[in-house]
């Protein structure tokens, strides 16, 4: 349970600095890359890669965004679209709901914060997930710029 309520900034940041990086080494490559793009197979793999680089590097960066998101929006935007009753109030609050007695409502709200924790760790995970798909491509991509140089 503790890593679950571990503090997700330093992957964000991690991600965040991959991801920088990643477009200074795109923009890098683009200018020395005219001369690498040929005209055949290999040119219309080097565009091909490169048009696959900017689509994961533009979810890895839409995740990264999204995952600092609060978990209430995420849980209100949930109850929007699936047409549940909005209630205002998220379901951790520190006051029990009427009727309960004090030992259910701690439970309840311990497996409600780990839930929170849960949806927090579960969207940084992918957020990262796609930085190093992005960097993968990025490598592929940087390999065969140089391979055609």
């Amino acid at each position: 349970m503790a890593g679950m309520l571990r503090d997700t900034r330093g992957s964000m940041i991690l991600g965040g600095m991959v991801l920088g990086a990643i477009t200074i080494g795109i923009a890098l490559e683009v200018a020395f890359s005219a001369r690498a793009v040929r005209p055949g197979v290999v040119g219309a793999v080097n565009i091909g890669l490169l048009c696959g680089l900017l689509f994961c590097w533009l979810r890895a960066v839409t995740l990264l965004a999204l995952a600092g998101r609060p978990v209430l929006d995420a849980l209100s935007e949930i109850r929007w679209k699936t047409g549940a009753p909005l209630d205002t109030r998220p379901r951790w609050l520190t006051l029990p709901p009427q009727g309960t007695d004090p030992d259910e409502w701690t439970w309840m709200r311990a497996h409600m914060l780990v839930g929170a924790a849960r949806l927090g760790r579960y969207r940084v995970q992918l957020a990262d997930t796609w930085t190093y798909v992005t960097a993968a491509y990025f490598v592929v991509w940087t390999v065969i710029v140089f391979l055609g140089m």
